[in-house]
């Protein structure tokens, strides 16, 4: 399962979540006894639209960063056992993803909440495979030569690439990760809305995946 197949998961399961409560809340409903005017009904680009407050978070100063520290199976075989660290501004905060999308953080600047669910309106920065990654990387590492877009070669131990790119509706800011990493042909990316483009706010974010990925670190510990 792909990265962006793993996100059509969460997607989906929010989805059948939302759905369920609607049928609960028409079943209650289906017997009026007064009757009242019509509610305008939310177009889905405005249900799925960044949260004023968090739009307006941008000019409001970062969190202090917390150091990450996971460990992963990985590299060419698989069988290493890789210590991993990073910082993270502490305006994200850790969920499950439910699927190959791991370790994963939700942008939730007013939150003092440790760990959270997940939000599909709200930016979120991960590690998970993608196929277009995937073949990117080895494309890069054979010839040299970087996919057609907004591709940057990295100066880096552990990253090929960085680039930006639109998918399910959202844009993504992504590093990716070199062959025999802990997380090889993976990427560290950050997603977001699109209203979020141009403003502050996304500047406020590249910059939380920008000192994420210029402080990754892992080593080997078997």
């Amino acid at each position: 399962m792909g990265f962006f197949d793993s996100l059509k998961k969460i997607f989906n399961t929010a989805e059948e979540i939302s759905k369920s409560v609607e049928k609960v809340q028409s079943s209650n409903n289906s017997n009026p006894t007064t009757t009242s005017a019509a509610k305008p009904v939310a177009s889905k680009s405005a249900a799925n639209a960044t949260p004023a407050d968090i739009l307006n978070s941008g000019n409001i100063p970062a969190k202090p960063s917390n150091e990450i520290k996971e460990e992963f199976f990985g590299g060419e075989t698989g069988d290493d056992m890789f210590n991993v660290s990073f910082m993270l501004s502490g305006d994200f905060i850790e969920f499950n993803s439910h699927c190959e999308i791991m370790p994963a953080y939700q942008y939730e600047p007013f939150s003092n909440k440790e760990y959270t669910g997940y939000e599909k309106n709200l930016p979120q920065i991960g590690i998970g495979p993608d196929d277009n990654i995937y073949d990117a990387v080895e494309e890069f590492e054979e010839s040299g030569r970087l996919p057609n877009g907004d591709y940057e070669k990295c100066d880096s131990d552990y990253f090929a690439f960085k680039c930006t790119f639109e998918a399910y509706g959202l844009k993504y800011y992504a590093y990716a990760f070199k062959s025999g990493t802990a997380r090889e042909k993976e990427m560290l990316s950050l997603n977001y809305s699109p209203d979020i483009c141009g403003t502050e706010l996304e500047n406020k974010l590249k910059t939380a995946l920008d000192e994420a990925a210029s402080t990754y670190t892992e080593t080997k510990s078997n």
